[in-house]
This record gives C-alpha cells, sequence and structure tokens, in this order.
C-alpha cells in the first residue's frame, strides 16, 4: 500500500508550468514520508514490539484458585 500510495504522488514532480514548480516540494515531501514511514513499519515497530512485549512470567497464582473462579465454571 505505501507503494502505490507514493506512486499517485510521483506524476506531481514531472507536471510542467507554474503549478508544476507549485507542486514540486509538496510531492517530494510526501513522497519522502510515505517511503520513510514504511521502512519504519517494516523494520522498527516489529523490534519495538518484540521488545515491550514480552511474555509474562507466572507469579504463582493460579486462575483456578481466584475467589471468582467459581463464577466463570458456572457460565
Amino acid at each position: 500500500m505505501t507503494l502505490s500510495l507514493a506512486a499517485v504522488f510521483i506524476p506531481i514532480l514531472f507536471m510542467s508550468g507554474i503549478l508544476g514548480r507549485l507542486f514540486r516540494e509538496f510531492a517530494v515531501t510526501i513522497c519522502t514520508a510515505i517511503l520513510i514511514s514504511g521502512m519504519v513499519s517494516i523494520s522498527l515497530t516489529p523490534m519495538l514490539c518484540s521488545r515491550f512485549l514480552r511474555e509474562m512470567k507466572p507469579t504463582g497464582t493460579d486462575c483456578s484458585t481466584a475467589p471468582w473462579s467459581g463464577f466463570f465454571k458456572a457460565c
């Protein structure tokens, strides 16, 4: 999706005339931001998720000994 979104703004780079000159910086900025965002979503986000979302160690209390466990078994 990122590449197709960036591809939408690439033709703006090749516009001629006054509008082409006005929108050239806009197109470069948008394409660069979209491509950097795609690289971050592929590389940085999974790495941070692996760091922050660690498996929780058991605390020693079993859910079956909790006072509300009878309610959940009844349902």
